[in-house]
């Protein structure tokens, strides 16, 4: 990562910009033409578009043959870039490139969005402190029923607590939910933000049924039949 100061004048900006918003997810503008400088076309395209909520602004850049990108964060009910940073390295050289056929018309926008998520961003960009510091509002259905590591972790260390078939106080199973480590990248989680313990078996079991692992079957309001 180099500092702001180092040769900006130098940098060519590309013509793609993309906005990553918690709430409304990610925006590309292609053919993007504005004053030519990374942090007034950010603004300026920030007052244009409906974000309210704490986003990324990403724009590729090259210094000579050199390929990168610019990254911007912006805060709720703000058009202000608050952080800003230029990353150069492998990853985001190759990330640069991509976004430059995107610009290009040489692929698609289905295609640049399958493989620019935030989660890619993050495993790619580990220099990028914003990329890093950014986290998702809500854990998607996506993620959390197909992707959270802590669903078998939780069912495996109920089945050899109490095994399969036991009938057991719901609070039990609960205890050992309320026993993980919340994840870094994510606000709120189904398994532990929500006041009801109640619903927080439910989205487990939902989470177990989806694949197809077992389920923590509700009895009454007290018990549940681990299965």
């Amino acid at each position: 990562m180099e500092l702001l100061q180092n040769k900006v004048e130098s940098l060519k900006l590309g013509s793609v910009i993309i906005l990553l918003d918690r709430d409304f997810g990610e925006s590309f503008f292609q053919d993007f033409r504005g004053y030519g400088n990374l942090l007034d076309d950010a603004e300026w395209l920030l007052e244009r578009t409906s974000q309210r909520s704490w986003g990324l602004v990403i724009r590729p850049i090259t210094d000579g043959e050199r390929h990168g990108l610019w990254i911007g964060e912006y805060a709720p009910h703000s058009n202000q870039i608050i952080r800003e940073e230029i990353v150069f390295s492998e990853n985001s050289s190759s990330i640069s490139k991509l976004l430059l056929d995107y610009a290009n018309h040489r692929i698609s926008e289905k295609k640049l969005s399958k493989k620019l998520t935030l989660d890619a961003l993050k495993r790619k960009l580990r220099e990028s402190k914003i990329v890093q510091d950014f986290k998702h509002y809500t854990c998607s259905s996506e993620r959390f029923y197909k992707k959270c590591p802590y669903i078998e972790k939780i069912y495996k260390a109920i089945k050899e607590k109490y095994g399969l078939g036991a009938k057991i106080r719901y609070s039990l199973v609960a205890e050992i939910i309320a026993g993980i480590k919340p994840c870094e990248d994510v606000i709120i989680c189904p398994l532990l933000s929500s006041p009801n313990t109640f619903e927080r078996i439910i989205n487990l079991n939902r989470a177990l049924r989806s694949r197809k692992l077992g389920e923590i079957k509700i009895i009454d309001q007290n018990m549940v039949e681990i299965t």
